[in-house]
């Protein structure tokens, strides 16, 4: 579930599952996972979105990530904000910006540099940087509580 327009700023809760698809799965489980899923949700469900193979990239590098944020780890808000820094940096930031410019000049627009693109998502990336980790703090101690992890 997502709000926005995929095509700049998308608003979603899968943020969520990743974390927990790293958290139980582990790094190479986790992206695995991450790739599969993007596949389907592109491809098969088709949610809308176009695929594209970067994204399906930053699926995996987010599953990676987590896994290696969070795998076998004790849930604390310490690593929770570092993992979460990263990954929206690293996937959110950086790659998806890039994948959009990119598909920006396929499709034959130059109206859009990388740096207006950046600076475009650069807000909406700052302000859910808190709001995510504290929800993914909030589900992982729930979660850890539960002794899932251990008949995974």
């Amino acid at each position: 579930m997502a709000i926005g327009d995929p095509s700049l700023l998308k608003v979603g809760l899968g943020f969520i599952a990743t974390a927990l698809i790293g958290y139980c799965l582990g790094p190479w489980i986790g992206g695995g996972v991450m790739i599969v899923n993007d596949i389907i949700s592109n491809t098969i469900l088709n949610t809308g979105n176009m695929f594209f193979p970067g994204f399906t990239l930053s699926a995996f590098i987010s599953g990676v990530l987590a896994g290696m944020f969070l795998y076998g780890q004790t849930v604390s808000w310490q690593r929770i904000f570092c993992y979460e820094f990263v990954q929206i940096l690293v996937s959110n930031v950086l790659l998806t910006t890039l994948w959009i410019y990119i598909m920006s000049l396929s499709a034959g627009s130059n109206s859009r540099t990388f740096n207006a693109l950046l600076m475009l998502r650069l807000p909406k990336e700052v302000i859910s940087w808190p709001i995510q980790s504290l929800i993914i703090l909030l589900v992982l101690r729930a979660f850890s509580k539960t002794n899932l992890t251990q008949r995974l």
